[in-house]
């Protein structure tokens, strides 16, 4: 798999050279999204992680966090992350937000979801993002933590989609205007 640039990409499979049930090197790729054992037949699946994402709103204007590490540091982000094992989507969007921005949430309305290309340390993950609308009633003790370098607030009027980091946020974000402009 090769980026935009021509580079070369690991995939999920790169890095499996040896089974893991039985350790033996007879593993190759099964299908598109598995890797399968010749040895002993045990098949790993690849599945999309899951990652959230919040239109956290204050008093009509959007929360938004700036991203402080790559992929795409500096860039606008929304407040999210991944979910956890064991965690709904909920729990892990007031988890993240409370961990990146120091301010607890409520409110929460699913909006919509898009697949997502993540790149992290050369290897190319596939993520599933779910965004929500959520409102902050206090932000007096807002601070910019974990992975988040500031934060912004703008009227959703005032956002250039071109400044969020990702290309799935930036449709999230037509339909949010669409919600928006429908309620």
């Amino acid at each position: 798999m090769t980026d935009l640039s021509g580079s070369t990409l690991k995939t999920p499979f790169s890095d499996f050279r040896f089974c893991s049930r039985c350790g033996a090197t007879g593993v190759s790729v099964y299908g598109e999204r598995a890797i399968r054992c010749a040895d002993c037949g045990f098949k790993f699946y690849f599945n999309a992680a899951s990652a959230v994402g919040g239109f956290v709103f204050h008093q009509g204007k959007l929360i938004l966090a700036v991203r402080g590490q790559n992929p795409q540091k500096g860039m606008l982000d929304l407040p999210g992350g991944f979910v956890e094992y064991d965690e709904t989507l909920e729990d892990a969007l007031r988890r993240e937000i409370l961990e990146e921005l120091n301010i607890r949430v409520s409110n929460l309305v699913y909006l919509t979801s898009a697949p997502n290309d993540y790149l992290y340390a050369e290897v190319l993950y596939k993520i599933t993002d779910a965004y929500f609308l959520c409102e902050v009633e206090d932000i007096a003790g807002i601070e910019a933590k974990d992975d988040v370098a500031a934060y912004v607030l703008l009227a959703p009027e005032e956002l250039d989609p071109q400044r969020l980091a990702f290309p799935p946020g930036r449709v999230a974000f037509r339909q949010l205007l669409e919600f928006l402009e429908n309620r």
